[in-house]
């Protein structure tokens, strides 16, 4: 499970997010690959690593202990490349771990959906929603900080 699954999150995600200019054009290239590879080839088997998830992680402990630790793995790569991006003064108002977490599951429940479906489109849809939704965040943190200044 490990040396397959773990290589594949590597692969699809980790590795496009960390050469990614920001991390949020590495998530958003990453939604677009997969989707673009899914209406390809005309099915979805869904996500490795989801897949198993969903049939491994109550019937054994160690499966679960070694999906958990590549759930964790792919969170702490995104949530890195977020606190990179702070560094060079971009992403100041996300939290690391919050932004990786919603990444991961936002990707995990689209592709149990379009797998659920055949359809690959809720993945686009997904990824618009998790981009509106951080910058709506963002906007209203803005909006607060402001009026907080304001009233000095």
């Amino acid at each position: 499970i490990e040396e397959r699954v773990a290589a594949a999150v590597e692969a699809t995600w980790i590795a496009p997010v960390q050469a990614a200019g920001s991390t949020r054009e590495g998530v958003r290239s990453v939604f677009e690959a997969v989707a673009a590879e899914l209406e390809q080839q005309g099915f979805v088997r869904g996500c490795p690593l989801n897949n198993l998830a969903h049939e491994l992680s109550l019937a054994d402990p160690d499966f679960r202990t070694a999906l958990a630790g590549i759930f964790s793995a792919w969170r702490q790569a995104i949530a890195d490349k977020v606190r990179a991006d702070q560094q060079a003064g971009r992403e100041q108002d996300t939290d690391p771990q919050r932004f990786a977490a919603l990444a991961v599951a936002t990707y995990s429940g689209a592709m149990s959906m379009a797998k659920t479906t055949q359809d690959s489109a809720v993945l686009r849809d997904c990824l618009n929603a998790l981009e509106q939704g951080v910058s709506s965040a963002r906007t209203k943190r803005r909006r607060r900080v402001l009026r907080q200044y304001k009233a000095f």
